[in-house]
């Protein structure tokens, strides 16, 4: 008789639970993250601030190069969104298979580079490189189209946005419009076009059904998705972006923001004016998914039947939120509502035919989609970038970040031959700033790890049952919830 040995590598650890792999997930996101906003953040600086300003030094006085500069600071913008999609998506893709791998208790990938770390870098590579296959039978030109359509939305819906998670920076302010929801919004209703186009010209029955599938998915969550938004503008009386996230920073802030804005006319204008605005931070309270402030305001009146109304108000618009992620869910295609791609009915669904660059797009777009709607969530319900803690005292770290990466400008400003004076303009971090952008980020990341969570959990709903849920409960409690928030904001 022989004995068998199992192999060493086969034999159970006394590991504790997944601490190893949730502490890899997190050094990884740590470095992701650096690299992310260190890129864009150098972009900006280097067509908004550092061009400009060289250019204005070598020329002063001259019309057409003042001309070049403000057209370089115009599009600093685009450049900045430009650099920040594909690295985001990049690192989304990453964050998306090591987070269902930490729900399902494995590894994820781990081969390319340090733990996995360059794995969606060589997966780019590789569709960059695949070629480009067109179906018998296919329209080319709108199969061609259709990923671009689906895609562009994306990049020009994220515009906007910057205003509000940059605390309305003077790059960036240009951004800034009174009916920044509405543009969001209806750029946000384009892609399933590109959806519906790819999967007609597609020439294939299974990429036709799963365009048709988005369609209807479309017109059943866009309709309480967009009633849940315009309820909380309703609430607080904008439909600016900027002016929504400044309202979540509690009445204090607020006051002290429109005394700072009448003396200096420019929310970053005066530092030390703008680090007195973040000290008056009122919290969490004051955030539209708590009622945009009622909540404090009826302990103060110390009135039982204003309490009860504020919290009401306080569950209504926390509804509102979840029913906006639900809405969300169904038009980015995301699982429990992936039925437009569903494998295991429709192989694909509506890119079963796509490959190479086209694909990669889609696959870009589709995780854009993701950060968008976890952004408008952030801006509209999350208080954007303001601190959940009144009264902001982390922002002294960020002050101290801002004068070391501000001296480091200077310096290089000056090495180019800048003045002494003129190097103060090449400096552009700005501690509150910096606050708000981290603090926005966060939020934004974690309902996107949330979402994550959803799709390792939930099965996928069956089309009735999903155009059912929609037209059924979503769109009632849509109105029933508009209906309450208008009342209840008259009796708080």
């Amino acid at each position: 008789m022989t004995t068998s040995t199992v192999p060493t590598q086969f034999i159970p650890k006394s590991d504790p639970g997944n601490l190893q792999e949730i502490g890899k997930f997190l050094l990884i996101s740590i470095v992701w993250m650096g690299i992310i906003f260190g890129l864009v953040w150098l972009g900006c600086w280097a067509v908004g601030v550092l061009l400009p300003n060289m250019l204005l030094q070598l020329a002063p006085g001259n019309d057409a190069v003042v001309w070049i500069a403000r057209i370089l600071q115009f599009i600093t913008p685009l450049v900045g969104v430009l650099i920040f999609i594909p690295t985001n998506a990049t690192y989304m893709v990453l964050m998306e298979r090591r987070g269902l791998a930490l729900f399902t208790v494995r590894k994820g990938p781990n081969r390319v580079g340090p733990d996995g770390f360059l794995q969606t870098g060589a997966d780019a590579v590789k569709l960059l490189f695949k070629e480009n296959i067109n179906p018998t039978g296919a329209d080319i030109l709108m199969f061609t189209l259709a990923p671009i359509i689906f895609f562009a939305p994306s990049v020009f819906a994220a515009v906007p946005l910057l205003a509000a998670v940059t605390c309305n920076h003077p790059l960036f302010s240009v951004l800034s419009f009174h009916t920044g929801i509405f543009y969001v919004l209806a750029m946000s209703s384009i892609p399933v076009v590109g959806i519906v186009m790819g999967g007609w010209a597609s020439n294939n029955k299974y990429s036709l059904v799963g365009g048709l599938r988005s369609a209807a998915q479309a017109i059943s969550y866009e309709i309480p998705l967009v009633l849940s938004i315009i309820t909380i503008c309703l609430l607080v009386n904008t439909l600016d972006v900027v002016q929504i996230v400044h309202d979540q920073a509690g009445p204090v802030a607020q006051d002290a923001l429109g005394h700072m804005l009448a003396l200096h006319g420019d929310a970053l204008s005066n530092s030390a004016s703008a680090l007195d605005v973040a000290h008056k931070n009122g919290g969490f309270f004051y955030w539209n998914i708590f009622g945009s402030g009622a909540l404090p305001a009826s302990l103060q009146d110390a009135s039982l039947i204003r309490f009860i109304f504020s919290m009401l108000l306080a569950f209504s618009t926390f509804m509102l939120f979840w029913l906006y992620a639900t809405g969300a869910c169904a038009e980015i295609n995301r699982i429990p509502f992936d039925l437009p791609e569903a494998e295991s009915e429709l192989v694909s669904g509506y890119n079963t035919e796509y490959s190479g660059i086209r694909f990669a797009i889609f696959f870009l777009a589709e995780f854009t989609n993701l950060f968008i709607v976890s952004s408008i969530a952030t801006i509209i319900w999350l208080g954007g970038g303001n601190s959940p803690i009144p009264t902001t005292p982390e922002i002294a770290i960020f002050e101290f970040v801002s004068n070391v990466l501000n001296s480091i400008i200077t310096g290089i400003a000056g090495a180019l031959g800048a003045s002494s004076e003129g190097a103060q303009n090449f400096a552009i971090a700005s501690p509150v700033v910096m606050c708000g952008v981290f603090w926005a980020l966060f939020k934004t990341y974690a309902l996107i790890f949330f979402a994550i969570l959803i799709r390792g959990t939930l099965p996928r709903f069956r089309i009735d049952q999903l155009l059912d849920f929609g037209w059924k409960r979503l769109i009632p409690l849509a109105l029933i919830l508009l209906l309450a928030v208008t009342y209840l904001k008259e009796l708080v």
